[in-house]
């Protein structure tokens, strides 16, 4: 008899379980209990969020990897999102610099991204003053694009319709170099490439300009860091009669006949459901299915498919009232060409490298922390990939500490002022990523998409096991917008995807302000 109530107590059933708290498994439990499923979201760790998960240092709230925003103005697309997730009460939000978001510096030399189009258009004219045409054409081409998908504008879905199908397999360099013979301005217009991990022959146009869209349209800061979002979904899902487990790790999926009946954590306990959705990588997904199970054709392409780079990133908390607050973000370069970055030789590291700054909220004329990101190679850290958090050794250690100095030393190149102005700091490596959004080997954006292979590098949330389905970024597409967007994909495989779209836009009033 206790044997029996021990069972019963371990097993919980439920209409769909989802593995991994990112935001592409919470928007699909938000989602999916409103239309009455029963759902629980489990997570290995103690905190949700994957990549919006935030840490302090000294007082200062660092980002793990959701950093700005785009489209987040009153008619525009993620807020359009985030008050159907009932968010726009829960984070706030704040404009970036309009006349130039993003600052593009290469070999020194300075270039803007300004908001909206028509003044994004007229300040790069401003610095290649021959080049309208090409600018032109090149911003109208985003714009096309952008608009063409129906996923990103909420508009009515045909799941089997691939829209801008021929931007699939047209790359961005390609696209780019057929405008202008300036390679200068190619550099710029291909600059943000660091937001997907771009590569010049084989990322696929639509991925760009989807992307840059959503910027140019508006850019925004995360106030209060990415947690604002998963924790504001957390208590939404809970609220609505939905469970989220943290410290849940799950260790096994179990089987009857072709299909997953339960799924069990580290700790032995068993969660039954019709159908299961993974917000786990499509590979490290594929390592709970046994032999004989699914296909080992498909089993294969998911592990066989390329993942995007992985960074380094050096976490600066700044003395007080010592570094003026910048309201734009920074992408330098060493070099002339923004591509290949990513394949850099031992001397040459970093090539690139992003800077975000955060105000001080008591002054905020002041920035109290700042954030470096570079590219790093999973094959630096290859060596420790066995070892635990805080258990990786002097030599890891150290090599953190050198890379940490390397990267403040290209700082400092461009903010002299920086070094003189650092109180602390704090890096994350490859493996750091690795174990705390769960990502493989680190990976900075998920699959790559190449449009030299664009159905091969195409993953749809529904798997060869009929009730196993994916989200996250290696579905649809990474970044914010792409992610939850997937999540209206996966959660289409549930209930009617354009009834999810009506819901959207006839939730959405007709006046809105969001907080400044």
């Amino acid at each position: 008899m206790k044997l029996i109530q021990e069972i019963q107590r371990m097993t919980k059933k439920y209409d769909i379980v989802i593995i991994g708290s990112g935001l592409g498994g919470l928007a699909c439990a938000y989602i999916l209990i409103k239309f009455g499923f029963k759902v629980c979201v489990l997570e290995k760790h103690h905190q949700t969020g994957g990549n919006l998960q935030t840490f302090n240092r000294k007082g200062c709230k660092f980002d793990t990897g959701m950093h700005y925003v785009g489209s987040m103005g009153e008619g525009e697309v993620l807020h359009k999102l985030f008050n159907y997730l009932d968010l726009l009460s829960d984070v706030e939000v704040k404009r970036l610099d309009e006349d130039g978001f993003d600052i593009i510096n290469i070999e020194g030399r300075e270039y803007k991204y300004a908001m909206g189009y028509e003044r994004f258009v007229s300040s790069l004219i401003a610095d290649f003053p021959g080049e309208e045409v090409a600018i032109k054409a090149y911003a109208t081409k985003i714009r096309e694009l952008s608009d063409g998908s129906d996923i990103f504008n909420l508009r009515e879905v045909n799941l089997m319709d691939m829209t801008n199908i021929n931007y699939y397999g047209t790359s961005t360099g390609e696209y780019i170099a057929s405008l202008t013979d300036n390679l200068t301005l190619r550099s710029v217009l291909a600059a943000l490439n660091p937001l997907y991990a771009g590569s010049e022959k084989t990322t696929p146009l639509y991925v760009h300009a989807l992307i840059n869209h959503f910027f140019i349209t508006s850019a925004w800061r995360l106030s209060n860091g990415g947690s604002q979002i998963s924790n504001s979904l957390v208590e939404s899902i809970r609220s609505m009669g939905g469970q989220v487990r943290t410290k849940a790790e799950v260790v096994k999926f179990h089987f009857k006949d072709k299909l997953i009946s339960s799924v069990e954590t580290q700790n032995g306990d068993i969660f039954e459901a019709t159908r299961f959705i993974s917000n786990m990588h499509p590979s490290l997904t594929m390592d709970f299915i046994p032999e004989g199970q699914i296909r080992k054709a498909y089993k294969n392409r998911l592990n066989s498919l390329r993942n995007t780079i992985s960074s380094f990133s050096v976490y600066i908390v700044l003395k007080k009232n010592h570094f003026r607050f910048l309201n734009k973000n920074y992408y330098c370069y060493r070099t002339s060409n923004v591509w290949g970055v990513d394949n850099y030789g031992d001397d040459e590291w970093p090539q690139g490298l992003m800077i975000y700054f955060k105000p001080d909220k008591k002054n905020p004329e002041f920035a109290e922390s700042a954030t470096v990101i570079t590219y790093m190679k999973y094959d630096e850290v290859r060596q420790w990939e066995n070892t635990k958090i805080e258990k990786r050794g002097p030599e890891y250690l150290k090599f953190k500490m050198d890379r940490e100095q390397l990267l403040i030393k290209q700082v400092a190149k461009v903010f002299p002022e920086i070094q003189a102005a650092i109180n602390t700091t704090y890096s994350a490596s490859p493996l750091t990523f690795r174990d705390y959004t769960g990502t493989k080997e680190g990976s900075m954006y998920g699959i790559v998409r190449d449009c030299t292979r664009p159905i091969e590098s195409y993953l749809a949330p529904r798997t060869k096991i009929d009730n196993l389905f994916l989200t996250g970024q290696s579905v649809n597409l990474h970044g914010i917008t792409g992610v939850l967007c997937g999540a209206l994909i996966t959660c289409g495989n549930f209930v009617d995807i354009n009834e999810i779209m009506q819901n959207i836009n006839n939730s959405y009033p007709s006046e809105f302000t969001v907080r400044q």
